[in-house]
């Protein structure tokens, strides 16, 4: 997904700079109000899955904070201790990635004004 905005955000930054007439600008806005519209879709799945990983991480963490208190660091639980590690790292994937997707399409956003503007 970060490749295709990045290909998305070259190609619209090309055109949108390009000297068009009023039709060719009409039709590069709708296209752009597509693509806009299928990646705010995109970041608002991954908003949702972002959330129930933070969701998970923190009930894993709090049963592993209570099992640590409970019963001391047990070598019994390294399987649990090795779950919460994995959830954890997926949340800071997840945060990562729609940290990426958040910026990159309020960038877009910028383009919208663009096409929008009145021929100069």
């Amino acid at each position: 997904m970060e490749e295709r905005i990045k290909a998305y955000e070259r190609y619209i930054e090309h055109a949108a700079t390009r000297n068009l007439s009023r039709i060719e600008r009409a039709e590069l806005a709708a296209y752009h109000r597509e693509m806009v519209a299928n990646f705010q879709h995109e970041r608002l799945i991954h908003l949702l899955i972002m959330l129930f990983f933070v969701a998970v991480s923190l009930v894993l963490i709090g049963v592993l904070t209570l099992s640590i208190v409970e019963f001391g660091f047990a070598i019994e639980l390294s399987s649990f201790y090795a779950l919460v590690l994995i959830v954890v790292i997926l949340t800071i994937a997840y945060i990562r990635h729609y940290y990426f997707l958040e910026n990159h399409i309020q960038a877009l956003y910028d383009y919208t004004k663009i096409l929008r503007r009145p021929e100069e």
